[in-house]
């Protein structure tokens, strides 16, 4: 869809206006009341996710596209997106990380230098984020060759898979009991949004039973249509949501 610019005054012109056009769009909102700051943040949001729910239930081609669409062409329309908003969507998760990182050191930080309760655990977080950061570059870079190469590969492998994963697990597991506790709460029918997530949450589920597959059985396997089936349903609802 997009093609690299090879003219660098025009690349630079480019640059430039984006970040103004970013810097306009943080200073109007920063002016705007928290209560329509939520609303836009809402509406953007739900945009997103109709352009997902659009591209995967309207079918690959129809003569439609030409009338509604004014392409001259019957493919979907929001198909060929796809490559470019994932970029898009890959780019922003970089920024939230070094956010999230930014975030974490302040708070931490702030923890240590005040010498707060349990500010032992700020000074784990940082000896752990600098080790995993300082050994992962040294494994990705250094050569395997070397001795020093290979104990940063040992060292990252213990790390990543032998503490990392193991930690992660026992943190899900606990966590297990809280995610029973809040599904109770919200499963509570009193708004919209849990009516949402209930019926979103019963279509996953009776995806992963064969009654719930032969629910929607007679439907045809392929084309537009199957979308509609409740195994299909299921996987995309697991996957996008």
């Amino acid at each position: 869809m997009f093609t690299p610019i090879k003219n660098p005054l025009l690349l630079w012109a480019v640059i430039i206006a984006v970040t103004l056009g970013w810097a306009g769009l943080l200073y109007a909102l920063s002016r705007v009341r928290a209560r329509e700051r939520k609303r836009l943040i809402i509406v953007t949001t739900f945009l997103g996710g109709l352009f997902y729910v659009l591209e995967f239930f309207l079918p690959a081609e129809s003569r439609l596209f030409r009338v509604f669409f004014w392409r001259g062409v019957d493919t979907n329309p929001f198909t060929p997106l796809l490559p470019a908003l994932g970029t898009a969507a890959l780019a922003i998760g970089g920024f939230t990380v070094l956010l999230g990182v930014i975030n974490l050191t302040i708070v931490h930080g702030r923890n240590i230098l005040k010498r707060r309760a349990g500010s032992y655990n700020s000074a784990a977080f940082f000896i752990a984020m600098l080790a995993m950061i300082f050994f992962g570059l040294w494994q990705a870079y250094g050569k395997e060759t070397t001795a020093f190469g290979r104990l940063s590969h040992r060292v990252y492998e213990s790390l990543f898979q032998g503490a990392m994963v193991s930690l992660a697990a026992t943190m899900f597991s606990l966590l297990a009991f809280y995610i029973a506790a809040a599904a109770y709460r919200a499963f509570r029918l009193r708004s919209g949004e849990a009516t949402v997530l209930v019926a979103a949450a019963f279509i996953v589920m009776l995806g992963q039973v064969p009654v719930g597959m032969a629910l929607t059985g007679s439907l045809p396997s392929q084309g537009w249509v199957s979308n509609l089936r409740v195994e299909n349903l299921a996987l995309w609802l697991s996957n996008v949501i």
